[in-house]
């Protein structure tokens, strides 16, 4: 085994844990990496896939290690037990242990979906979202066409498909190098999971309507949901974070996105934009438990005290949020979660408590084997 790439895994483990341990809020396992990797431009191309490739796995599968190596638990013992035999692998079908170790998730947040779903269907779920993602496109269609991207992959032998629930979406049957493509620099497409790309399809907005993306990011929903208004009307993007804000201004310039302005929290546009949305989306922060697949790290902080802050703060968003909407507009509530709590729970309360109504049924699914990922979807307007 290359001594190299073990001592730089057993080294990314531990400053993980340190961070998580001195910041808050920490970074995602996947943006830590991305540091990592920058911070070690050495590194060549297959060391850094095998290095991220075995993070993550071992944070996958870190409770059922913890079960099976020797004490202390530490990741040098998790990782001797993961590398020396499969056998660990063995006991994901153990019927002695209990459910939630042999899956390799916390007690806590098997027990919280065991309640709503029952075990049989929340050990499935547990075991798709141990599974590694799976990389979906997202087609500007402002530029290009979906056929037209289909078709220069296909001749590139890129094994690519379509979607069938997005109707701008790929599928890549394996991972590819994407990024360093002419196609993407052009703004052609970007990576973005179908989930998400059926959450920004909630937002219809028609050219010369007003947007506002309330919790923008870095704008992934945002550059979903403006190609069709043709670069009429205007998108506001909203966020606590000036970094992300500054991210999704590179990737709305490189897409040909004109029609947008930034807002974070001190804008002094914000107050004058009350009640006069056509669309305002509230893509809240949460558990995240449906796209754990792509960050597993976030499965082992979970608590319910946890779950209930994220409830309580998603309330407050939402709130805020409203009073954006016009009078006949929308206001779009997603998550990626699987927790009835974040999603139906919520949108019960938010028609209750502020006289809205359901504009259709909510649009939700669960993490898929192979698939996208785990989300919930829906669109209110006031009675």
């Amino acid at each position: 085994m290359n001594a190299t790439r073990v001592r730089h895994l057993e080294n990314a483990l531990g400053l993980f844990d340190q961070m998580r341990r001195t910041e808050t809020p920490y970074l995602p396992l996947d943006l830590f990496l991305r540091r990592y990797f920058q911070a070690h431009r050495f590194l060549e191309s297959k060391d850094r896939a095998w290095i991220a490739d075995k993070t993550y796995e071992l944070h996958r599968w870190r409770g059922l290690l913890d079960h099976v190596a020797t004490p202390p638990h530490s990741w040098v013992n998790r990782m001797r037990t993961f590398f020396t035999g499969d056998r660990w692998r063995s006991q994901t079908q153990n019927p002695k242990l209990p459910v939630h170790v042999r899956c390799s998730f916390p007690k806590e947040y098997f027990g919280r979906m065991e309640s709503s779903l029952g075990t049989k269907a929340t050990h499935e779920i547990c075991d798709i979202l141990n599974e590694s993602p799976i990389t979906f496109l997202r087609v500007n269609t402002a530029r290009i066409s979906r056929d037209k991207v289909f078709s220069f992959l296909s001749a590139r032998s890129v094994p690519v498909e379509k979607t069938l629930n997005s109707k701008i979406g790929l599928l890549l049957a394996s991972k590819q190098k994407m990024l360093e493509l002419p196609e993407y620099k052009m703004g052609y497409f970007e990576i973005q999971d179908e989930s998400s790309q059926l959450i920004a399809q909630q937002v219809d907005a028609k050219p010369g309507e007003l947007v506002l993306d309330f919790c923008a990011g870095s704008g992934g929903k945002a550059l979903a949901f403006a190609p069709p208004m043709l670069n009429r009307g205007q998108v506001f993007l909203h966020d606590n974070r000036d970094m992300k804000l500054f991210e999704a201004k590179q990737r709305l310039r490189r897409a040909g996105i004109r029609n947008y302005t930034l807002l974070p929290p001190s804008h002094p546009l914000l107050p004058k934009l009350r009640t006069k949305m056509d669309w305002v989306l509230v893509d809240a922060p949460c558990s995240q438990t449906g796209a754990l697949r792509r960050n597993p790290d976030m499965k082992w902080v979970y608590t319910d005290d946890r779950l209930f802050r994220w409830v309580a703060q998603q309330r407050e968003i939402f709130e805020e949020a409203l009073k954006y909407v016009k009078d006949g507009g929308k206001i779009v509530y997603a998550t990626c979660s699987t927790l009835d709590e974040e999603n139906a729970s919520q949108v019960r309360f938010f028609c209750e408590r502020f006289g809205l109504y359901l504009s259709h049924p909510p649009l939700h699914a669960l993490p898929q084997s192979r698939g996208m990922d785990g989300f919930f979807c829906a669109t209110m307007e006031r009675r």
